[in-house]
């Protein structure tokens, strides 16, 4: 197992390098319903919770529309306290967002609260066994964890190819995801 200290420079190195992707590679959001899993793929009615995008982060909106035009609802998260989970409030492409915390938009607070049953989730850094690297404060570690001890949920990570590491030091808290989707291609976690 890392030091904190290693996997805060493997964190920093990884947000560095996607920021370069995104750069590089601005249409790859585009690209992922192409290589999002059948198995995954959101009933009629089921609630996508994905993300706003934010430093150099995949672009999910292109996915989440295709959802929407499938009639699944969307929903956006949103940070609660500190050491809680997520909440996720009901999100359409056409609504208008405010400043959340960390200078994320998310939807206002009388919006519906809505559980997911597919959750998009970003990632600074991921191995081939679907596990991630965050930004370090837990909140989609805690959120899965609650989500899955109340019902299924099916958790996605999207990510450019380039993201990819050879193997992501697992810490005594992370919780796995069952898939990662890129531009290129989607992972199953074994």
């Amino acid at each position: 197992m890392l030091s904190g200290w290693q996997k805060n420079r493997l964190r920093r190195k990884a947000l560095a390098r996607r920021i370069a992707l995104a750069a590089a590679q601005g249409d790859a959001g585009q690209m992922l319903a192409g290589h999002f899993p059948d198995a995954a793929w959101p009933a009629v009615n089921a609630v996508v919770a994905g993300y706003w995008p934010v430093r150099g982060e995949i672009d999910p909106r292109p996915l989440m529309e295709t959802f929407l035009l499938e009639q699944a609802q969307l929903a956006l998260p949103v940070v609660m306290a500190r050491d809680a989970p997520l909440q996720f409030r009901a999100w359409h492409p056409d609504d208008v967002l405010e400043a959340g915390a960390f200078g994320i938009d998310v939807p206002g607070a009388k919006r519906p609260v809505l559980t997911p049953t597919l959750l998009l989730v970003p990632l600074v850094a991921f191995d081939t066994r679907c596990h991630r690297i965050g930004y370090g404060a837990g909140f989609y570690d805690r959120t899965l964890s609650a989500l899955r001890a109340s019902g299924p949920v099916v958790a996605v990570g999207l990510a450019y190819e380039g993201q990819r590491v050879a193997r992501v030091p697992a810490g005594r808290h992370d919780v796995a995801l069952d898939y990662v989707v890129t531009e290129a291609g989607c992972y199953r976690a074994v």
